[in-house]
């Protein structure tokens, strides 16, 4: 099975992400030509927004890591292709994907599973 991850706003380098603790601007896609939006979370992010006084902690297509770096993002395919991903994720509509990730920008790797 192969996969695109695509950067949507370039890819420069990890900092940001590091910096941050998350990064939204990822998306996968699939050999049936399907977009997947990928949230990207620190643990430690969570563990330092979720206190005793929320009760849960939600986020759509939330995949956590312990450092987000591209090298992590792509090795981190195969366990969510592992984890069958594709039957617990929507896939973006079309008018979706061209009104909120434009092409001009987009940094593309493959993963082959």
């Amino acid at each position: 099975m192969k996969y695109k991850i695509i950067f949507t706003s370039g890819y420069v380098d990890d900092s940001d992400a590091l910096m941050k603790g998350y990064k939204s601007d990822i998306l996968l896609l699939d050999q049936e030509n399907k977009y997947y939006q990928l949230n990207f979370i620190e643990i430690d992010v969570i563990r330092n927004k979720f206190d005793k006084s929320k009760l849960c902690f939600l986020e759509s297509n939330m995949v956590t890591l312990h450092q987000i770096t591209k090298d992590s993002i792509l090795k981190c395919i195969a366990d969510l292709h592992n984890c069958q991903f594709y039957k617990r994720w929507l896939p973006l509509k079309s008018n979706e994907l061209e009104i909120f990730y434009p092409k001009e920008d987009w940094d593309v790797f493959e993963v082959e599973i």
